[in-house]
Order: C-alpha cells, then structure tokens, then sequence
C-alpha cells in the first residue's frame, strides 16, 4: 500500500505452510516483482480505495454475522497479532523483529501491559530453576531447548528441598 517507513520495516515475514502454498500458486505466472494483490486497476492498491471496498465491507459482515460491536481499524490487526504472539508466549524480541520495531523498548512500551498475564509463567520458570523435580515452564518445553537445559548445572540447595506440594496459587509483589 505503500512504501515502508524504516529499512528496518522491509523486513522477511514467516508464514505458515498452507499459506506459502497459497501465496505460490498466487504468484504462478507473474515476474519476481510483480505485485500478488492488486488494486481494482491491476495496480498498487490506493489505502482509501482499499477500506472502501475491501476492509469496510468486510467489517460490516462482521457487526451482522458476528455481532461485532466495534469497527476495528486495519492498523488493529496488527496489534490483535502482537496480542496473540503474547498470548502465546513468544519472547519479546521475536516479536520486536515481527513487527519492525527499532527498538525492544518500543515493544515492551506498546505491549507491556500484555505481560502481566503471564505471572503464571514466570512463577513457573522460577520454580523450575530452583527445584530439578519441578516441571518445565511451558516455553522452555516448546522451545527445543528442554534436552539443552537437562545439562544445565543445578544450585547446590536444589536437593535439599523436597518439590513443593503447595498449591498452584499466585500471589503478586510489587
């Protein structure tokens, strides 16, 4: 739609294998720069020309199929995917390289607040550092990096605690 404000911001994105299969057969038969979606005229699409006929009409079936009860702008999908990249735990600076952000602290600015949901997790990754027997934090688990962290040196009061049997309540401390 447009060019991009930083070189940081042309960027390699991944995408799904369903979606590059899609994305290929899109482009079969046009050059290497070659726009893959195209304006009504064959050409870059104009913003205005796009919320009209595309997102606005999208919208709309949202609020009557899905009783959407806002008009969302098309910059918020951005932030829904920063959101759901939270939600998921991914670190921060993958998702800072995701969306181009300069700097982590733009991320942690915009997003920060984000975090707080994930007291569980951290509370999780400490238990775990401090007792052997305790399970991996999920993201640890997930990452690739379980077997890695099985050769980690453990610290000596590790085995002088039996693993916690309390309950899995969380308490916050500022």
């Amino acid at each position: 739609m447009g060019a991009p404000k930083t070189k940081r911001s042309r960027r390699t994105v991944v995408v799904t294998e369903a979606f590059w299969q899609k994305l290929k057969r899109r482009a079969r038969g046009k050059a290497q720069d070659d726009l893959l979606f195209t304006g009504p005229e064959g050409n870059r699409w104009d913003p205005g020309t796009f919320r009209r006929l595309r997102w606005m009409p999208a919208i709309e079936l949202a609020i009557e199929k899905f009783g959407l009860a806002k008009r969302p702008r098309l910059h918020d999908v951005r932030h829904s995917h920063a959101s759901w990249l939270i939600a998921a735990k991914v670190p921060l600076p993958a998702i800072q390289r995701c969306l181009g952000h300069e700097s982590i602290t733009t991320t942690v600015d915009r997003y920060g607040h984000l975090l707080d949901a994930l007291d569980d997790e951290v509370i999780t990754a400490i238990e775990w550092a401090m007792n052997p027997n305790a399970p991996l934090p999920g993201f640890l688990a997930h990452s690739g990096l379980a077997d890695a962290a099985k050769d980690l040196p453990t610290v000596p009061h590790q085995h002088q605690h039996p693993p916690s049997t309390r309950s899995r309540g969380r308490t916050r401390a500022r």
